[in-house]
């Protein structure tokens, strides 16, 4: 290799790598679009958590037998990572088994919801977390034939005219490591193995209430 390839070498590569630090900044700057601006004026006392809900009714007909089994199991799992994400805040109150967040019609009006959630545990503020698509990885960690995909939402409700103070969503199917780079920040990468759904909710959820100053974990 002569001297003149190897300077215009170095400098393909030194401007490839300029393009990529100018990717993933770009990348790590990007406003979540579905989040909401927090009220800085409005002080939680506690924060009720309700028991998840299913963004279509588990008796639907709309549901296969298959799509029913994975809401119902995606739902256990999120209220039992609810339960133990919490369990250490003495802000952050939850349901207990027998509670009305176990056995509320699921009729009722949101907010009218929200207002006994509330009043049940003395808050002054609400937690709402609905689960729409929970669908398990075919295949092992190693060599899935098929990611794990799982779509949630969550609403931070101010009690008790309802006004919401976060409002976060995740909708994703995992992607392997080399074709996600930039979804680290979002949850979606930086796993060498592919997860189960059950991890994939996890890592997605847990990134959405960093995003809540009222909900994110005190550093």
């Amino acid at each position: 290799m002569t001297k003149g390839c190897g300077i215009r070498g170095i400098a393909v590569a030194g401007i490839l790598g300029i393009l990529f630090l100018s990717l993933l900044s770009s990348g790590c700057s990007k406003k979540n679009m579905n989040s909401t601006e927090q009220p800085p004026d409005f002080a939680v006392s506690c924060v009720a958590v309700a028991s998840a809900s299913s963004g279509t009714p588990l008796d639907s007909e709309l549901l296969s037998k298959i799509e029913r089994k994975e809401l119902e199991d995606g739902l256990y799992y999120l209220n039992d990572f609810l339960k133990k994400h919490f369990v250490s805040r003495p802000d952050v109150r939850l349901f207990s088994d027998g509670q009305l967040g176990d056995t509320e019609d699921s009729a009722t009006p949101s907010l009218e919801r929200a207002r006994k959630f509330a009043g049940q545990l003395s808050c002054n503020a609400v937690l709402e977390t609905t689960l729409h698509r929970y669908k398990e990885r075919v295949g092992g960690n190693m060599t899935a034939k098929e990611p794990a995909s799982v779509a949630f939402e969550y609403r931070l409700l101010a009690m008790p005219d309802g006004k919401v103070l976060c409002l976060e969503s995740f909708d994703a199917e995992q992607k392997s490591l080399m074709e996600n780079l930039l979804g680290f920040r979002e949850g979606t990468g930086g796993s060498l193995t592919w997860l189960s759904a059950k991890e994939f909710m996890k890592k997605g959820l847990r990134n959405r209430l960093e995003k809540c100053s009222y909900l994110a974990e005190e550093k």
